[in-house]
């Protein structure tokens, strides 16, 4: 397999990577022109207008339908979301569905190029409101990762060609093979977890191994989920959502649907500290100085409150990381409950509620057979701390990176995952382990593509990032963990110049931009 792909300089920015869209070509001859400025003036007006593949899509009719949910649509309105969209959907989609959604052709400015938002200036609820750099964001930017004069076009161009490339060489064939050692591995693990439990003997050796043994169920299952969600075992949406909901909700009590609404957005507005759940974790967990500014959710709906607890845990959030991650699969049992009880979106809401309850019944029988309370609190600590790996894991590709934007209304997708996202070295026999996260570069921009497949997909990567002067973030799981703790560990330290009026404020974001990276 080459080390890089060759790059047709003559594709134009606008190009779609589907060129081949006929009905969208049918629709795009017949539809009226629309300008940037027809654009803003038709949303202010109330409709949801999103541009994919030059054409105007109206979706104030389907929003409540999508099912990746609402805010995924939401935060793209305004936007030119042609690879958000390509990279999220399958080919049929944009082929049949995506045209018939279209009430105009967009008609770009000829002075621009690469254009990502038409409305950074406008206020607009749930708009994806990328962080600026004069906006008082806390990142300092790598050195080379930032610069102004990074060609977006060129970026966006290259990534075009690069995906294109991936789907006509059968990266996106999905492997159904590789997942036969995974399904003997959650088999394995499920065998010997309830099997000491039902039958190990009575010693304190016995529950600690079957905790184990449950925390490494659950990672693995998570990663499965993971890849169901994003249809990658069979590319058919309801079939690895039921498959999902029975791994996950069924094996592991947490609601798929939950996971979905929240990571699709994270895809779609990563490291935004307005937008993105992912790194929204007051009190305990701050990764922006901006969150010292009490900001509003458009994920939770409600204002992210910097009160005394958030303080006290942020102000020694580098220390309590480990401890707070051991408690992290309680706040999943929340999340998905509350989720399914409450949220307007649940489109699997009676399955999933079934299942969960299915979980609790047989992991309750399950526990029953442990013979001393002493020996269930044991089982019960070790299984869902050292489920803290896999929230590690998780936290480990964005929480030290990037939470602003150095041209929020040009910088094209594939350079905000870039900026956004760290990979993790590993050997390939450590692979199984991280579930494909040591990936989430190339799984960022790429999100449909098989896991089994993105260790080939590396090098391709790196030399899209070589070539146009972005830096490709890497570290080894343990560096990893050194970088993230600083990083915490240096908003951290601001906590104490913050009391909540401006001029702190600014003296914080101040210091931490001149201190990280020295």
């Amino acid at each position: 397999m080459p080390s890089c792909i060759p790059l047709s300089p003559s594709i134009p920015a606008a190009s779609s990577p589907a060129k081949e869209l006929s009905l969208a070509d049918r629709r795009r001859a017949k539809l009226p022109p629309c300008t940037a400025g027809e654009l803003r003036k038709r949303i202010s007006n109330g409709e949801y207008l999103v541009v994919i593949d030059n054409l105007v899509c109206k979706l104030n009719g389907f929003v409540d339908k999508h099912p990746g949910g609402p805010l995924a649509i939401m935060h793209m309105v305004g936007h030119d979301a042609t690879d958000e969209f390509t990279s999220m959907h399958p080919r049929s989609v944009a082929e049949t569905v995506m045209p018939r959604w279209a009430v105009a052709r967009f008609v770009p400015d000829s002075k621009q190029t690469c254009v990502s938002s038409y409305v950074e200036d406008m206020t607009l609820p749930f708009s994806a409101a990328r962080s600026s750099m004069t906006d008082g964001s806390s990142r300092p930017q790598p050195s080379n990762s930032n610069k102004e004069n990074l060609d977006y076009a060129a970026i966006q161009r290259d990534y075009r060609e690069l995906e294109k490339y991936l789907h006509e060489n059968g990266f996106y064939q999905y492997g159904y093979g590789d997942y036969l050692y995974e399904a003997m591995r959650y088999v394995a693990l499920f065998a010997v977890a309830v099997g000491l439990i039902l039958f190990g003997p009575l010693s304190a050796w016995t529950y600690l191994l079957a905790g184990i043994a449950t925390a490494m169920l659950w990672q693995q299952l998570a990663f499965f989920a993971h890849d169901l969600g994003h249809n990658e075992l069979t590319g058919r949406r309801e079939f690895d959502m039921v498959l999902g909901i029975c791994v996950a909700d069924l094996l592991g009590g947490l609601s798929v649907g939950w996971w979905k609404k929240n990571h699709n957005t994270h895809h779609i507005v990563t490291n935004d500290v307005d937008n993105d759940p992912d790194i929204q974790h007051l009190p305990f967990f701050a990764v922006s100085t901006r969150f010292f500014e009490s900001r509003y959710s458009t994920y939770y709906k409600r204002v992210m409150e910097f009160d005394a607890a958030a303080r006290f845990f942020v102000s020694a959030q580098d220390k309590l990381y480990y401890v707070v991650m051991c408690f992290a699969r309680y706040n999943l049992y929340f999340l998905s409950w509350s989720y399914l009880l409450m949220s307007d979106y649940a489109p699997y809401r009676e399955l999933e509620i079934g299942c969960i309850c299915a979980f609790f019944v047989w992991f309750s029988w399950l526990l029953s057979h442990i013979p001393t309370w002493g020996y269930l609190a044991l089982y019960m600590t070790v299984s869902h701390s050292i489920s803290a790996i896999l929230h590690i894991q998780i936290t480990l590709s964005h929480f030290a990176m990037s939470t602003e934007s150095p041209d929020p209304a040009h910088e094209c997708f594939a350079a905000r995952q870039v900026r956004t996202t760290m990979d993790v070295i590993c050997s390939p026999s450590f692979d199984w382990f991280h579930g494909g996260l040591q990936y989430q570069i190339e799984h960022h921009l790429f999100p449909r593509l098989p896991r089994h497949k993105l260790r080939r997909v590396q090098p391709l990567v790196k030399d899209l990032c070589r070539r146009h002067g972005m830096e490709f973030k890497e570290f080894s799981f343990v560096d990893g963990n050194i970088y993230t703790l600083q990083w915490l560990g240096e908003v951290a330290s601001r906590v104490k110049l913050c009391n909540g009026r401006k001029e702190h404020q600014d003296k914080a974001i101040a210091a931490l931009r001149m201190g990280f990276e020295k």
